[in-house]
């Protein structure tokens, strides 16, 4: 029996079934707005947790590994401007360093093919996970709009306690892969065995092991991005940045790229329970959810940007009247 075959003939049913309601929701929209929530609710889980999976969040993942490598240029650009001797020494190292490597090894290259023919494979499904993650959301908005849009917003309690939980939750997904840089790299899931190690075997060539590390560096990026939703630096530009430091942040700022990361994470969180009921043992699976830990991790981070995007938005008309007073 071709179960493979069955399985894509009940999804492409599925998503005639899903194109029918939809239609259904889109023309209830203004005579019955109830209605159309409670639909778009379904028609939201259907994409969540049937048609979408993890592959949304090891793509963004791949995405910040330019963004870590610009921040970093960038921290070192602004700390020559503003005069430092560590940031000198780092910006003769650094290009040595990249330099070196590009002709000395060919792990820089290899790399790089090897992210892309990752892409190539996977490409097409990375894509219709996309899609259905837009749908997920776009239904999710709808849902929001019939039943819950206009309602007062207030800060959450124990913000600070669930924003750095939040920030807590990459942190084993992080010190695994920067460890990949070292002579003793911890392990992590192996697609091969379909196990979780504690200590890699087989550390890989060093095109794998600086795949990793700057996995791992995007990792690090999203911890203290999350502690910035809590810091004083996250509201206001800090006095390194020339010309701009002391400055607000810009709501959105902050509010866009965190709600973007809690929605993605939340998005590919079936996914990841899905692949830890797949483990060979009951131990690989906690363990796999433990590394990646969506589930828990999105609520939490969703959690942290409403109180930062609460607190600020409660703080601008103080400011104001306080300015205005003055």
């Amino acid at each position: 029996m071709d179960h493979s075959g069955s399985l894509a003939s009940t999804r492409r049913g599925l998503m005639v079934a899903s194109g029918v309601l939809g239609v259904l929701a889109a023309l209830g929209v203004r005579s019955r707005p109830r209605a159309a929530g409670v639909a778009a609710v379904a028609e939201s889980a259907f994409f969540l947790l049937v048609m979408s999976d993890a592959s949304v969040l090891s793509s963004i993942g791949y995405a910040l590994v330019p963004a870590v490598l610009l921040g970093v240029a960038g921290s070192v650009a602004v700390g020559c401007v503003r005069r430092q001797p560590v940031a000198y020494v780092l910006a003769v190292l650094l290009p040595a360093g990249l330099i070196a490597s590009l002709t000395m090894t060919d792990a820089v290259s290899r790399y790089l093919v090897n992210v892309a023919s990752g892409f190539g494979v996977y490409g097409g499904r990375i894509a219709r996970s996309w899609a259905m993650a837009i749908a997920a959301v776009g239904w999710a908005w709808l849902a929001y709009g019939s039943f819950a849009r206009g309602r007062k917003v207030t800060v959450p309690r124990r913000a600070r306690a669930v924003t750095i939980a939040a920030a807590l939750c990459p942190v084993p997904y992080a010190l695994t892969w920067v460890t990949w840089v070292t002579p003793w790299p911890l392990g992590g899931f192996d697609p091969r065995t379909g196990h979780i190690t504690l200590i890699a075997v087989e550390g890989g060539d060093a095109a794998t092991r600086m795949q990793g590390f700057l996995i791992g560096l995007s990792a690090v990026l999203a911890v203290v991005l999350a502690l910035g939703l809590i810091s004083r630096w996250g509201e206001v530009v800090p006095r390194w940045v020339p010309r701009l430091d002391g400055r607000p942040v810009p709501v959105m700022l902050a509010v866009g790229p965190g709600a973007f990361g809690a929605v993605a994470l939340c998005v590919s969180a079936p996914g990841v329970l899905a692949g830890g009921v797949q483990m060979g043992s009951w131990v690989d699976g906690v363990l796999f959810v433990l590394m990646f830990p969506c589930p828990v991790r999105g609520p939490l981070l969703g959690a942290a940007v409403l109180a930062y995007w609460a607190r600020r938005r409660t703080a601008e008309p103080s400011r104001s009247a306080g300015g205005a007073v003055a």
